[in-house]
């Protein structure tokens, strides 16, 4: 009789089950990893290579790692300039924060990137500078208009105001981005967010050592196999010693079972008694 001892699945055939694990974690920042912070943006870390490596470095991807990096307060003719007109349209049974900060910030924002920055795209930086500043903003719901319209333009003028910077530092992580995506290492994504690492390899170690579950599938460049004793990933790539997802100490499967994993593996085991049954 056929050994079920192991339960094998095909990474290539359930993708779902490379999701790095939720526990919670106190993570202190590695060196080699840059400023990103892993205690707010940590979970659900990847490596990304390649093509579809390099079409998410793009600004919005990169929120996270320009975090508290640009810094300058608004001014206050420009608070008081958005919240008059902001007043006079608001209506008070609609308040929506996050909505109304963003449509605040968004088009001014295009309007003065795109006359210094003609270049850029503007409309994509435009959601990232203001995503970041209205989220940091709208944290506690405005329950009337006067503080709904000082929270939201408050966002939106810190976010115009800090423009200049915000795109160097975008500008920045894009070129670390693209060259990672090229490298067998690849790029690290932390909740789809770009980590910007001076090493990734040595970031990802580091990482791991906290306990910080990484999934690394992507560099092997083959298919990976999992079993409940480990991964094994085979493939003309390079998988830096890790396997398909890297975590340390690690004794059991890198992925939780859950209930899918387990129906599936039953369903592949009664076929293969089913099988069985027949050759006997």
């Amino acid at each position: 009789m056929a050994n079920f001892s192991k339960l094998v699945l095909s990474v290539l055939a359930f993708p779902a089950l490379l999701l790095a694990s939720s526990q919670a974690l106190a993570v202190e920042t590695p060196a080699a990893c840059g400023k990103f912070d892993f205690n707010k943006n940590g979970l659900g870390c990847e490596v990304r290579v390649e093509g579809g490596c390099e079409a998410d470095c793009t600004s919005l991807r990169f929120t996270a790692g320009c975090e508290g990096g640009c810094t300058a307060t608004a001014s206050s003719m420009c608070t008081n300039n958005c919240g008059e007109a902001c007043i006079a349209e608001c209506d008070p049974s609609k308040l929506d924060c996050i909505q109304g900060c963003h449509d605040e910030c968004e088009q001014p924002f295009i309007a003065d990137c795109q006359a210094n920055y003609p270049d850029r795209d503007c409309v994509t930086d435009a959601k990232a500078s203001c995503t970041s500043r209205c989220r940091s903003q709208c944290q506690v719901q405005p329950s009337n208009c006067i503080d709904h319209c000082d929270t939201c333009c408050t966002g939106a003028c810190t976010a115009n105001i800090n423009m200049d910077c915000d795109l160097a530092c975008y500008a920045k992580l894009e070129g670390g981005c693209k060259v990672q995506c090229q490298e067998p290492t690849g790029a690290l994504f932390c909740n789809d967010q770009y980590v910007g690492a001076s090493d990734v390899k040595s970031c990802i170690n580091a990482l791991i050592a906290q306990g910080l579950q990484v999934d690394v599938s992507a560099q092997a460049q083959g298919e990976c196999t999992i079993t409940l004793g480990g991964a094994d990933c085979a493939g003309s790539g390079e998988a830096s010693g890790f396997g398909c997802s890297a975590s340390p100490n690690q004794t059991e499967s890198p992925f939780a079972v859950t209930g899918i994993a387990l129906g599936l593996a039953a369903m592949g085991i009664s076929a293969a008694r089913r099988r069985n049954r027949k050759n006997g």
